[in-house]
């Protein structure tokens, strides 16, 4: 089930999957999230980070999860996703 998670906290796992934060497309408290995939093509998010410490709720959490593929749908379990 998922849960709120601080930003970092949310960062470091997703950083498993090969998503990563492109430090050049942020803008102030918008930050891109990126994925490429081995076909070339590549999906992105915007989160909202206030600061490190910031609690991403659980929409955007599940909106993550969906973007990247990262659902148990898919194979990824929350607890493996929350390692």
């Amino acid at each position: 089930m998922d849960k709120p998670i601080r930003y970092r906290d949310l960062l470091k796992i997703i950083g498993r999957y090969g998503v990563y934060e492109d430090k050049k497309r942020a803008k102030g408290s918008e930050r891109l999230w990126v994925k490429e995939y081995p076909d070339g093509t590549k999906r992105s998010i915007p989160v909202t980070c206030h600061s490190e410490n910031y609690v991403i709720g659980v929409g955007l959490v599940i909106a993550i999860r969906r973007r990247f593929s990262l659902t148990e749908q898919e194979g990824i379990p929350d607890k493996d996703f929350y390692l």
